[in-house]
């Protein structure tokens, strides 16, 4: 007897034929730029294989820059008390540099500004991106694309859009770069030159919400378990911190 044609086709058709999801909808830039504040977990899986980076750069780097001329007055007075209270430096050393900073022009400054945003950031992100892909690559065993985690970096500094406003606020009301927000607000600010004052300063409100959203886009790209990536991104920052304390004493 011949079997029903309806059976046949349904036999040809492989039991476990996989379902094609459907891709997740293009976000403009904007759109990521609120989503990565208002719903991190599904922006970093979008960012998984999606990994921008040049729009949330470009806007923290044009943050510095506005930061950095605002703030002109405050933070040049602030290099000049670094110079005075250095036990590094001679007198002659310190007479060199404070003049260099009395002969800086305006535009010199605003050039240096910019330019110093860049470069600098540009080589910052570049070197922090590299450790964490050491660090999930390497030493966790996962897999990621440079690209992948020099974006993760650029956004979870995104940060910086609100951190930068509200410091350059209180610098302008207080009339010196000298403002924190972070366990430092403790201690004495004539003790900002202790170890302690700088550890504590480490632990700043603005920088537990980068490494926060750090965490996240660490664990979803590597697909770790939350655990995981944050011990890892909190491990990484304080051995930061440890060497540039260990620096800083060796240098200032």
């Amino acid at each position: 007897m011949e079997e029903p044609l309806n059976n046949r086709n349904n036999a040809q058709e492989p039991i476990s034929a996989s379902v094609v999801e459907p891709a997740a909808p293009k976000l403009s830039v904007w759109q990521q730029l609120v989503k990565v504040f208002s719903d991190p977990v599904n922006f970093f899986n979008y960012l998984r294989s999606n990994p921008t980076w040049l729009f949330p750069f470009l806007l923290i780097v044009l943050m510095s820059i506005v930061f950095t001329a605002a703030t002109k007055d405050q933070m040049l007075e602030y290099r000049k008390q670094l110079i005075l209270d250095s036990d590094k430096m001679t007198e002659e050393m310190k007479d060199m540099a404070l003049e260099q900073i009395e002969n800086m022009t305006p535009t010199a400054y605003y050039i240096q500004s910019v330019v110093g945003s860049v470069i600098g950031s540009a080589i910052v992100f570049a070197i922090a991106a590299g450790l964490f892909l050491l660090a999930g690559n390497f030493f966790l065993g996962g897999k990621a694309t440079f690209k992948q985690m020099f974006a993760l970096y650029v956004w979870g500094n995104i940060v910086s859009l609100v951190e930068m406003p509200v410091k350059m606020i209180l610098i302008l009301l207080k009339n010196s770069a000298e403002v924190y927000t972070s366990l430092a607000l403790l201690m004495d600010p004539q003790q900002n030159d202790t170890v302690l004052f700088k550890l504590l300063n480490a632990v700043d409100i603005f920088t537990i919400w980068k490494i926060i959203l750090w965490s996240i886009g660490f664990g979803i790209i590597y697909r770790f378990s939350a655990k995981k990536s944050y011990l890892t991104v909190i491990s990484l920052y304080v051995i930061y911190v440890l060497i540039s304390v260990g620096l800083g004493r060796l240098f200032v």
